[in-house]
């Protein structure tokens, strides 16, 4: 199933209750939101709760209208706070009541420096495997595929030309158009959340 173009455009489709759009959420999320219970010291089984926990939780706040809207909020910001209190609630669950301490007792919106600056790369790193993801629906396969095997993997020119039957010259030239659009699609990232500070 191909990635929505924009995570504006899936975010609107949640909106619109359309599964497809749900199980692509899901997909792209999950592995983000695991490694953030990682981080926090969670187990495996902990883990796998958070997910769902998270999940639960923003489609709860999806079927009580949740809109997306720029203008308002980064989604990021907003995410990041159903993720830290779900964290939160996960960590309380570990000792009875009357033993929290005061590390586990901070709720969704208490500030934790590690965890933001974690939370802010991996929306870095899933941003840009995004970016990738609708620069292959705005060139052909073999032109990135080209842009794969020489600008992510670092094959030579000399081994792209003979596995792809292709000129040296249009191996720069694939490259070159791979990385316009690329450009294109990081610079309107970045418009839409400055702090991201993305490069290709």
């Amino acid at each position: 199933m191909r990635f929505p173009t924009t995570r504006t455009t899936l975010l609107k489709q949640l909106s619109a209750n359309d599964e497809s759009a749900w199980t692509a959420f899901f997909r792209a999320y999950q592995p983000v939101i695991r490694d953030i219970g990682v981080f926090k010291g969670l187990t495996p089984d902990e883990c796998e709760e958070l997910v769902q926990n998270t999940m639960i939780r923003f489609s709860h706040r999806v079927d009580e209208g949740f809109q997306y809207d720029a203008s308002l909020a980064r989604f990021r910001t907003y995410f990041n706070r159903i993720i830290k209190g779900c964290i939160y609630d996960l960590l309380r669950k570990r000792r009875p009541a009357g033993e929290v301490t005061l590390e586990d007792r901070p709720d969704e919106n208490s500030p934790d420096e590690l965890l933001d600056r974690l939370l802010l790369e991996k929306w870095r790193n899933f941003l840009l495997q995004q970016a990738q993801s609708e620069l292959k629906t705005k060139v052909e396969a073999k032109t990135y595929q080209i842009f794969e095997l020489f600008a992510i993997q670092g094959e030579s020119v000399e081994r792209i030309s003979k596995l792809l039957q292709v000129k040296p010259a249009y191996v720069y030239l694939a490259r070159q158009r791979c990385e316009e659009h690329l450009r294109k699609i990081i610079a309107d990232l970045n418009r839409q959340d400055g702090e991201l500070d993305l490069h290709v």
